[in-house]
Formats: C-alpha cells, sequence, structure tokens
C-alpha cells in the first residue's frame, strides 16, 4: 500500500501525486453547457484521526480527511502529478465512478475507461457525462434522495469522496526525476474563458466542457496491486463548527 499524508490543503498518495479540493462557482442547471467556472481557493483539510473522540464510527474505518462544505456549494478537483513517472487514479463519489457511473470497484478497466491518468489529467469538475462534458460536483445533504449515489443505487451509504491512486510497474518509467524539473499546469482563479455529524454527498448540478483524457500508456503499465486509498468526508457548516469547534471557513 502506498502512504497516504494529509496536510492542511493537499492530500498526497505516494511521493509524486497530490490532490486539493477547491471552491468555486456554482453554474446554472439549466441545459446550457458552460466553460470552466474560476477558482476561489482550496479547502482547507482536516484529519480524522485528529478528531478520532468525535467523529462517526464508521470515519475510523478508512481514516483519511474531513472538509467542510455549504449546502450546494461547488469544487472542483486538482491534481498533481509527475511527467517522468505518472499515476493512473480511480475517484468515486458515494461510491459511485465519477468516471464511468458504475459502482467502483478495485481493479481499473479500459473499455471504457474507468480512471484518469495523472498527468495528463489537470483537474476534474464533476461527474463524466461524454461528449467532452461533465456535470459539475455539487453538496447534497444525504438521506433526501439528491446525491449521485441515491440516483443510481436508490441508497446513500457511503457520501463524500473515496480516492485511489495505482503506482505504473517496475522499470516503465524512470525511478528518478531528471534534472530539468517541469511545472504542472495551473488554473487560474479568472479564467478567460447532531454530535456526531452527518456527512454530505456530492450531487450533479449544472454542465460545462471538460475533456477526459484516454491513457495514452494503456492498462498494462500499470500494477493494481501497488496503490494507496483515502477518504474525504463532507459535512456542513454547523456540523463542522459541532466537531471540531473551529468556525467554518
Amino acid at each position: 500500500m502506498i502512504d497516504v499524508i494529509i496536510d492542511n490543503h493537499l492530500i498526497r498518495v505516494g511521493d509524486r501525486f497530490a490532490l486539493g479540493l477547491h471552491r468555486t462557482l456554482r453554474i446554472p442547471d439549466d441545459g446550457r453547457t458552460y466553460p470552466l467556472p474560476p477558482g476561489l481557493g482550496q479547502f482547507p483539510l482536516y484529519k480524522v484521526l485528529t478528531y478520532r473522540d468525535r467523529v462517526p464510527p464508521q470515519w475510523l474505518e478508512a481514516a483519511g480527511a474531513f472538509i467542510s462544505m455549504y449546502q450546494r456549494e461547488a469544487l472542483w478537483l486538482g491534481f498533481h502529478g509527475a511527467e517522468w513517472k505518472p499515476n493512473a487514479v480511480k475517484i468515486a463519489v458515494g461510491g459511485i465512478n465519477v468516471i464511468s457511473g458504475q459502482p467502483v470497484n478495485n481493479r481499473l478497466k479500459d473499455d471504457p475507461q474507468d480512471y484518469i491518468v495523472c498527468p495528463d489529467q489537470p483537474w476534474l469538475d464533476g461527474i463524466n457525462t461524454g461528449h467532452g462534458s461533465i456535470s459539475q460536483f455539487v453538496a447534497m445533504p444525504l438521506g433526501k434522495g439528491y446525491t449521485v449515489e441515491a440516483s443510481l443505487t436508490g441508497k446513500e451509504k457511503f457520501g463524500g469522496i473515496q480516492l485511489t491512486v495505482f503506482e505504473p510497474k517496475p522499470g516503465r518509467f524512470p525511478d528518478k526525476p531528471p534534472i530539468r524539473s517541469a511545472s504542472g499546469p495551473v488554473r487560474f482563479a479568472a479564467p478567460k474563458v447532531s454530535s456526531a455529524p452527518q456527512s454530505l454527498g456530492l450531487g450533479t448540478g449544472g454542465e460545462m466542457k471538460q475533456k477526459i483524457y484516454p491513457d495514452s500508456y494503456g492498462i498494462d503499465v500499470w500494477d493494481q496491486d501497488n496503490y494507496g486509498r483515502v477518504a474525504i468526508h463532507i459535512v456542513n457548516s454547523a456540523q463542522f463548527l459541532e466537531l471540531t469547534g473551529i468556525q467554518p471557513p
């Protein structure tokens, strides 16, 4: 298993991959397709184990992190990877794979592809709808039937975000970075174009243009037995205050 390290604003899996969760504008859900909305800063991350005496017991099974969101607030996921040695990444919300729309499992699938490769994928704003577009990630309360999990399974068991990062097989890429360093893609801020808190889940919002990059290396490159996994829970602002004693951002 690959080590997972959580700091204030990034989840690091292994020594090259990192994930940041970013606030953004919620786009209208009116049948139109929009360009990428601006980024409004990163969500602070809080370690589940720091609040082990207050979090729901089931959170401790996978440890991980949690964030505070307001209901109907939107987010996007920003990825950091190494061009000299990429990673394959599976992402689920409420146990539903965001690329395929199917219940998540522990194996990669290439027909159709149900994972992303980082790099090349710099970010993801929502659930893949095909044809170069996605439906935006929007926070919804569990138990109301609004989440992706509820619409596809009829149940709301997981909530939050589940991330699995796979290493390439030995010998497929260099073990050390080249001398020349390269910076990754940048998402600009204004682009031109109870005592035990109840978790939130992610539903779908408006549709926007976004490409899901195909795996140019091929599924045989990835070591499916060498991975790191982390769960990211979501609570609303009132529950966050009760859980941590900190005013929500």
